[in-house]
């Protein structure tokens, strides 16, 4: 038996830092690799919203609408469910859902990378090298449906990873399931899922002899794509385009319920623009990870190569089918579908990372083998293995230092603050009138920040969206304001504008709120309907009113007459007393002293001739600060 000393010893020992970080390493990188990036996405986390398409998916999460083609069943249910938390406000926990899985994706990198190093250090830095990449870090501290798809590429590799290194079925079906789960998000996965197939293939071909296993393969497989019954479900609850199975099948394959694909096309681009197209998706990559990564990782699928040559090959083919794809889908090399090759890098990267410390080994034993002191040994060893980890840490270290100021979006953009400030100086149960790239931040801020005041936003893809409606309001004593489209409205009416001018850079766009004062201008015929003889002449007369203090100036008339009536003459007894021109059939006035003082109103007199029996429409309209103003119709029936 042992003596008290010893078991107190022996109790020392495995409780003491060095045991337990022994006993626990795994856990603890596994933990840093996940902890770490999520620490930096919520320091760097858009708070509000930023514009552009995340902002309209913004909107539709809440109300459970279908997304576009894929329609991206996963990420609608799964983001639903972080509105849900207590937490913040509505657009904080949206973004917050990005946050998570770009966490998510960086843990289960760390664990295929150690699933094929088997080393915590190396794969806890190289996936943080992908972690902190520009491309990467942009999308994980806001809204976008990118993080959970590569969280799902990253859990296809990791399942494939676990399958080829022990081969049991369940982890088969771990595989298929995540490989259908891959194809619930973003559609480039269509096109590099098949090399995972194909790497689970070739790793036990034998195993698909098995009835069972294909079975449970195909099952696990077809499992997750039944979350795209949620589109047709939803669609027919009234909340999207997926009214049918047909349309559903064109749907989940990328492409609008015509058959169009969407947002891109295939089969229309030149060689000149493809490859071109490649050589930015190459420069994304080399100003994502820059030359000392790239080359570490060059390295490291060399290495790849020897270790797993199955991988390494099923590797090259994905990033290969990625490129390609996604070079004939745009035309322009878009960011984010790069992230797929980055997180693959990410695996060249550990590797090379694991043939350094490799062959710094011999390079040691070299250097110590005619040394006799053991001290000198430990002390060129622990020397080397520092230098080592500095070096790698460094990489990720550096990505954090350079990336940090363009990544940080804690602070609310402009497009915000704009509307904001708008709502905030709008008056309660007023109208906003909007034509803007940003009006879908607008429509959010409205409803989950300033649901309270019950400002009506009208879109301009709104029906009501409209001179009239405007009008309608006025007369009825509403405050309306409105944002955009600045010369037309201001050709119907005058406005104030209401705090300050921001700026919208993602669409060069300038955004004013003004509030809408009265009407500037207003057209009246002297009629709408005349009944003439055939073969008299009669006189229809259009008055022209200014409402506002300052002058305002006419820039053309024109009248356009049918067939059966005919152009007299312009009485004098009107304002505008000259003769018009003729244009394409048109008759016009244009001249630059057509003024009407503030406050004031002109007419002109016009001589027609009814050269026709029946019914005939005249139109009249005029053109101020360049825009058309429509003067209602005159119905004439000719006896």
């Amino acid at each position: 038996m042992k003596n008290d000393n010893e078991k107190d010893s022996n109790f020392t020992s495995s409780t003491s830092f060095k045991g337990i970080y022994k006993r626990h390493q795994l856990k603890i990188f596994a933990a840093l690799s996940g902890i770490l990036p999520f620490i930096f996405y919520l320091l760097t986390l858009e708070r509000k919203l930023i514009g552009g398409d995340t902002s309209w998916y913004a909107l539709k999460i809440p109300k459970m609408e279908v997304f576009v083609p894929t329609g991206y069943p996963t990420f609608s249910m799964l983001s639903k469910l972080f509105t849900y938390l207590p937490i913040n406000d509505m657009a904080y926990r949206l973004n917050l859902f990005s946050a998570v899985f770009g966490a998510l994706t960086i843990l289960f990198l760390f664990l295929a990378a150690y699933r094929l190093t088997r080393n915590e250090p190396v794969s806890l830095l190289s996936s943080l090298c992908f972690a902190f990449v520009f491309p990467f870090w942009n999308i994980a501290n806001r809204l976008e449906f990118d993080t959970l798809n590569s969280f799902f590429v990253v859990l296809v590799i990791f399942s494939a990873v676990l399958y080829q290194q022990k081969l049991k079925r369940s982890y088969l079906y771990f595989f298929f399931f995540a490989l259908g789960l891959t194809l619930t998000n973003h559609p480039i996965a269509f096109f590099i899922a098949p090399a995972f197939l194909i790497f689970v293939i070739i790793a036990r071909p034998d195993i698909f002899k098995s009835v069972k296993a294909v079975f449970g393969s195909i099952l696990l497989f077809v499992l997750p794509l039944l979350s795209y019954l949620y589109l047709l479900i939803r669609s027919l609850q009234g909340f999207g385009p997926v009214t049918s199975f047909g349309k559903l099948l064109i749907y989940m394959t990328g492409r609008s319920v015509t058959g169009i694909v969407h947002g891109g096309s295939f089969g229309d681009k030149s060689p000149e623009v493809i490859w071109g197209v490649i050589g930015d998706y190459f420069k994304i990559i080399y100003d994502s990870y820059g030359i000392v990564l790239i080359v570490v990782a060059v390295i490291g699928l060399g290495h790849l190569f020897k270790k797993n040559l199955k991988l390494a090959i099923t590797s090259v083919l994905a990033i290969v089918l990625n490129i390609a794809i996604a070079s004939l889908y745009l035309s322009w090399a878009n960011p984010n579908y790069c992230l797929n090759i980055l997180l693959i890098m990410a695996v060249f990267i550990a590797f090379g990372f694991l043939l350094i410390i490799d062959r710094a080994g011999p390079l040691l034993e070299k250097l110590i083998q005619d040394r006799k002191a053991i001290k000198v040994d430990k002390i060129l060893k622990i020397a080397l293995v520092t230098a080592l980890l500095c070096f790698f840490a460094f990489q990720p270290a550096l990505l954090v230092y350079v990336n940090y100021g363009r990544a940080d979006m804690s602070e609310p953009q402009e497009i915000y603050k704009f509307w904001d400030e708008t709502f905030d100086l709008a008056e309660e149960d007023s109208k906003i009138y909007v034509l803007s790239y940003a009006g879908n931040v607008g429509i959010f801020v409205n409803k989950y920040e300033y649901g309270h005041k019950n400002i009506e936003f009208i879109y301009h893809q709104d029906e009501r969206y409209s001179i009239e409606s405007i009008m309608e309001d006025l007369a009825a004593g509403k405050t309306v304001y409105f944002v955009g489209n600045e010369g037309p409205i201001n050709s119907y009416f005058y406005g104030a504008k209401v705090g300050r001018t921001h700026y919208f850079e993602w669409y060069d766009e300038p955004l004013k709120l003004y509030m809408v004062l009265g009407e500037r201008i207003e057209v009246t015929a002297s009629c709408d309907l005349l009944e003439v003889d055939f073969g008299k002449q009669f006189m229809v007369e259009y008055r022209i009113k200014n409402f506002i203090p300052e002058e305002l100036r006419i820039n053309s008339l024109e009248l356009e007459l049918p067939g059966g009536i005919e152009f007299v003459s312009v009485d004098p007894a009107g304002y505008i007393d000259q003769g018009p021109g003729i244009s394409r059939g048109i008759y016009m006035w244009v001249s630059d002293s057509y003024i009407i003082d503030g406050e004031d109103e002109v007419n002109i007199i016009i001589n027609l001739r009814a050269t026709s029996l029946g019914e005939h429409i005249v139109k009249f309209r005029i053109t101020t600060g360049n825009q058309y103003i429509e003067v209602p119709d005159i119905t004439v029936n000719v006896k």
